[in-house]
């Protein structure tokens, strides 16, 4: 028996592990391994993971191969993702706001590094193409330290706006200097052929991008996003159908991702919930996956050779010496401090996202060599350093901007006791938050004894959200007291307005108790709206004759101010008189301040087919 056993153990053969499974965990386990190792010894995570990526490459264990294709394409997914995410989070507002700032210091924080890096190229020997293109990756940045300005409470803060805003001019003129110098490397024909069909590429694009994906992703998610997943696949495929249009031109793939984003950035809220599953998988699968097959061309003999050091030091210093220079220049012509200049070079001066993009590309088309991406690659390392010393020294040094709130419709929290007002009071939410790229929430209250009934009709809030483009994610709120309830809710999830349905104007409770105590609990406007009409084709504002001085905030400049977003349009107040008690004609809705409860539970309820939204001014 012993003989046999052994006879059958000596004829198992066992082969090395290949295949996709193998690949696929080899991968899982460098990006679920490789940053924590480096956080603990206080290195940013990325490094983990392109640290990672050599040492399973063919210049480390060998483990994936250098003929492998399977993770360099989930790379260019990953890339292409990366550049999605970089354009949808921008905040376009800011560029809005700051115009003059963010103009200024974005041409300063492209123009000095592009000009030092294309002189370096020229100085090396390098033909114009490549010098442009080596220019382009030293004059873009990405935001990788914003989050840290933002927890120290300085996001309004103008330094940390404009270098926000300039986000957007640097990266997006960078991408089309790899656009224009890609395709004249790839397209053949005359250089006049070429320019004109790079020309023609970038209008297509920006066409298609900016004018036409916003309108079919609206309707996309209006009428086919009513599932999660589905409205997640949407926002895929809308970077990968501009990818593919940019590509058809020769231009590259990621430049079309990148305006995807700036094209998605209003329909995706950076606190909604679509964009948290956008974060989570991107963080999590496809922008590591992209930096690890980024460390597989890592080779520590050509990191170490003198030549590669001398370009990454060259790049370090045309980077640093530019971007040094512009937040200098800004903050005399701009009239910033110096902690705040401070701040903006510290969150200006980081390399990722569009600089791996332009070596990777100028890597694929013959323009740079294996030394110059592992020169890329110390300077993404030494920027990211840098800019984390910067930051951490100025944050604690820049005063906490005063009397500065979020934005009427950065967050609108919804309340409704009767689901009959989904439909308008999420139409309105959605017009409201459209302007401010916010996000809208909803909470159906139910009282203790009537949760269980109404629970199952959260899905006619979802519906509605739906119907509106809207992610609203509905919750029920259950409570004992509703006032209590909504102004916690509200002050936890920072509400910037909140829209409380009810039932009737006449009804003594949700004005003379409800409605009361909500309103003088919250720190942020309220309005009372009446009505289920879901289409308002037309909106009547009516301000008061007199201004309120002991009221938290001006209703009647917030009355014109909803009228406009809701209409589309600018739109005239009447005075406050006996016709506003009335209720207003069909198809239009009334916005009208309440200067006292007793005033409006005496207005008249909407007829059907209109609605009317009051803003208590007491």
């Amino acid at each position: 028996m012993l003989a046999a056993l052994t006879s059958a153990l000596a004829g198992i053969s066992l082969k090395s592990p290949s295949g996709a499974a193998w690949e696929f965990l080899i991968l899982f386990l460098v990006v679920i391994v490789g940053p924590p190792l480096m956080t603990k010894a206080r290195v940013p995570g990325i490094i983990g993971l392109l640290v990672g990526g050599f040492v399973i490459g063919p210049y480390g264990l060998d483990l994936i191969g250098a003929g492998n294709t399977t993770v360099p394409d989930l790379g260019q997914l990953g890339l292409l993702y990366l550049m999605f995410v970089a354009g949808v989070e921008l905040d376009l507002s800011l560029v809005r706001i700051h115009r003059r700032a963010v103009l200024t210091y974005g041409v300063l924080t492209f123009a000095l590094p592009m000009t030092f890096g294309t002189v370096i190229g020229l100085a090396l020997g390098w033909i114009l193409p490549a010098a442009l293109l080596l220019g382009a990756l030293l004059s873009s940045h990405t935001l990788l330290l914003y989050p840290t300005a933002r927890a120290a409470g300085l996001s309004a803060d103008r330094g940390v706006a404009t270098a926000v805003g300039a986000t957007v001019l640097t990266d997006t003129a960078a991408l089309v200097v790899l656009a224009a110098i890609s395709g004249t490397q790839v397209a053949g024909g005359s250089p006049t052929s070429i320019a004109a069909q790079i020309v023609l590429g970038l209008a297509v694009l920006v066409a298609f991008t900016l004018l036409l994906l916003p309108r079919l992703a609206r309707l996309a998610f209006r009428y086919l996003g009513t599932d999660r997943v589905v409205r997640y696949l949407l926002a895929v495929s809308s970077f990968l159908a501009a990818g593919t249009v940019a590509d058809i031109f020769g231009i590259e793939p990621i430049v079309g991702a990148f305006f995807a984003g700036l094209a998605l950035n209003r329909l995706v809220p950076n606190e909604g919930p679509l964009m948290d599953r956008i974060d989570f998988f991107g963080s999590a699968v496809f922008v590591p996956i992209f930096l690890v097959s980024v460390g597989l061309l890592l080779d520590p003999k050509v990191m170490v050779e003198g030549g590669t050091l001398k370009l990454a030091g060259l790049f370090i210093l045309a980077s640093l010496a530019g971007k040094a220079l512009s937040a200098g220049i800004a903050r005399l012509a701009l009239g910033y401090s110096g902690p705040q200049a401070t701040l903006m070079l510290g969150l200006t001066v980081p390399q990722a996202a569009a600089t791996l993009a332009a070596t990777i590309v100028g890597f694929n088309i013959g323009l740079f060599d294996q030394s110059v991406v592992n020169a890329a690659l110390v300077l993404i390392l030494a920027s990211i350093v840098v800019g984390t010393l910067l930051v951490d020294r100025s944050v604690a040094r820049v005063p906490t901007p005063e009397g500065v709130g979020a934005r009427i419709g950065a967050r609108i929290l919804v309340v409704l006791t009767d689901p009959a007002q989904a439909a308008l009071a999420f139409a309105l939410a959605a017009r409201i938050a459209a302007a401010d790229g916010g996000v809208v929430r909803g909470l159906l209250a139910a009282p203790r004894g009537n949760a269980a009934a109404l629970e199952p009709r959260l899905g006619e809030l979802l519906a509605a959200g739906y119907a509106v483009g809207v992610d609203a994610e509905p919750h029920l709120l259950v409570h004992h007291a509703l006032a209590e309830g909504v102004v916690n809710v509200a002050t936890e999830s920072r509400a910037s307005l909140v829209l409380l349905g009810v039932a009737d104007a006449a009804g003594g409770s949700p004005f003379g108790s409800e409605a009361e105590a909500i309103a003088a609990g919250l720190a942020v406007p309220l309005g009372v709206l009446l009505g289920t009409e879901p289409t308002v084709r037309e909106v009547e504002v009516v301000r008061e004759a007199d201004d309120h001085p002991g009221c938290a905030f001006d209703a009647g400049g917030l009355a014109i101010d909803l009228g406009r977003r809701i209409a589309g349009a600018a739109v005239e107040a009447a005075d406050l008189g006996p016709a506003a008690l009335e209720s207003p004609p069909e198809g239009v809705l009334r916005i009208m301040p309440a200067t006292s409860w007793q005033l409006a539970a005496g207005s008249a309820d909407p007829r059907p087919g209109s609605a009317v939204l009051l803003l208590p001014d007491l």
